[in-house]
């Protein structure tokens, strides 16, 4: 049996034999760089050999280089050697020596969020060790490799090449194989010498290997017909294969029941009263219903042009008293205890507190600057300093003793203002805090809460001599709810929104 060749001497280097596993090339290479260590070994010869080990180290540890020396061509590219040795190359996963070894290099990807890395897994394999390395790089990439986004764009490339059985590079193997083919040739393995050099040619596609491939053939059967051996490196044989198959081709499959989950609606159950493209099921003596669209006006009669009793706002809770004649109308009675007719369809089931709370988180407008005034209904010289210590945002309105606002100002979260412009009067000071101010409903869209101060805050117009001696700038704190019951009290947040 012909050994590799070690054009190099990196083997002998580090005193092993060619076909010696990593573990040991890395325990050989300890020993002999503490041996000829310059700081430890002060003989003449002793840096020379250090620098050939290291040199040596360098190659063998890694596979990739391990490989391209074995088959005798240096770093550059540059052949270190004979052109193709007699050599019979084992496998570098499991060691054994079969007739048609494969240098193949296979992928894997792992995905960290924002970027994607591509590892490679390459040597010399049989094709079992050859299976094996494929489906461990495939399930790694299954595990970690579509976790960004251009994990999602190499993972399928990767695994899709791996199912095909990797990437052979051609002259990589035709130089195996030649070489393989000239070491049977010289045992007297006419016949696999014969096979292997057949397959060589089918990589051997720079003009030396091809005439290098033909040569032999000859050599092995003269000018007769080659025999070929059994290809075990067909990617569509072995359970590897179907292994890896399963997934890719559950895929596709899962990826459309996601779609359709998306897409699929169920059909609603019943819908007997339509207009248009908007269906509305039919509505059940005594069931709570709220109002959805602004200004409906509640009719004596179930018709359009029936005296007016009152309007309803949005989000108004009524019940149903009974269904009109024609089944677009509904009879309904309002909280106070009014009775008329609305049209079907401007009445939404469940709660209205849920749907205004939707409503207004869709309908927020433009964000809030700090110091906005909200409403202004009157002017006038005075000035107040709201403090606002809080991490909320909040809403401070002014409002007169008979419930009217005369101004609302918005003051984000731990701000402090100076509000101009009141005029003379008495106020009640109330206040909202919460988050996502919604100028459409006039209130915040989460967790919103609203106090009232216990103090009424009285503005009067002094002369100019007092205000310069005497008069200071009231000062109001937004605070959260205490137990002191002479401190903030809450209020409905009706209440708040009532003059808006």
């Amino acid at each position: 049996m012909h050994e590799r060749s070690d054009p190099s001497g990196y083997y002998a280097a580090l005193g092993v034999s060619p076909g010696a596993e990593t573990a040991v090339i890395k325990r050989a290479y300890r020993e002999r760089a503490k041996l000829f260590h310059p700081d430890k070994n002060t003989n003449a010869l002793a840096v020379a050999e250090f620098h050939k080990v290291t040199e040596a180290w360098e190659v063998l540890r890694d596979p990739s280089k391990r490989v391209q020396y074995d088959l005798g061509v240096s770093a550059s590219g540059q052949m270190t050697g004979e052109l193709f040795p007699p050599a019979l190359f084992p496998c570098c996963r499991c060691g054994q020596v079969t007739a048609q070894p494969r240098y193949v290099v296979f992928r894997q990807v792992k995905s960290y969020l924002i970027w994607a890395k591509i590892s490679r897994h390459e040597g010399i394999y049989c094709r079992s060790c050859a299976d094996r390395v494929a489906a461990t790089a495939s399930t790694m990439t299954w595990l970690t490799g579509w976790w960004s986004l251009p994990g999602l764009v190499l993972s399928p490339v990767v695994l899709i090449a791996n199912l095909m059985g990797g990437n052979k590079p051609n002259d990589a193997n035709a130089r195996l194989l030649l070489s393989q083919a000239r070491a049977f040739l010289n045992r007297g393995d006419m016949e696999i010498a014969q096979g292997v050099a057949y397959q060589a040619a089918r990589y051997a596609k720079a003009a030396g290997f091809a005439n290098s491939a033909q040569t032999l053939l000859r050599m092995a059967h003269g000018n007769g017909r080659p025999k070929r051996l059994k290809d075990r490196w067909h990617p569509c044989s072995g359970l590897a294969f179907y292994a890896q198959l399963l997934p890719l081709a559950v895929l596709p499959v899962a990826a459309a029941i996601v779609a359709f989950t998306l897409v699929w609606k169920p059909a609603p159950q019943e819908q007997t009263v339509a207009s248009g493209d908007i269906t509305m099921d039919p509505p059940a003596i005594g069931e709570l219903r709220h109002v959805a669209l602004d200004s409906i006006k509640l009719r004596m009669e179930p018709k359009e042009g029936a005296p007016v009793l009152t309007l309803l706002d949005r989000f108004a809770m009524v019940t149903v008293v009974a269904p009109g004649s024609d089944k677009e109308w509904v009879k309904i009675r309002t909280l106070s205890g009014v009775e008329g007719f609305v049209p079907l369809l401007s009445l939404y089931g469940g709660s209205n507190e849920l749907a205004r709370h939707e409503w207004c988180g869709q309908h927020q407008g433009a964000k809030l600057q700090a110091g906005e005034v909200l409403i202004r209904r009157a002017t006038g010289d005075h000035q107040v300093l709201v403090h606002n210590g809080l991490r909320r945002d909040a809403v401070v309105k002014f409002k007169t003793t008979s419930g009217s606002t005369v101004a609302a100002i918005f003051v984000p979260a731990t701000h402090h203002l100076g509000i101009t412009g009141l005029p003379d009067g008495a106020y009640l000071i109330e206040y909202a805090t919460g988050h996502r101010f919604s100028r459409s409903c006039s209130m915040f869209v989460d967790d919103m809460t609203q106090y009232r101060l216990s103090i009424t805050l009285t503005l009067r117009h002094v002369s100019t001599f007092m205000a310069q001696n005497s008069i200071k700038v009231p000062e109001i704190s937004l605070t959260d709810l205490p137990d002191d019951p002479g401190k903030p009290q809450p209020i409905a947040s009706e209440r708040f929104a009532a003059d808006d």
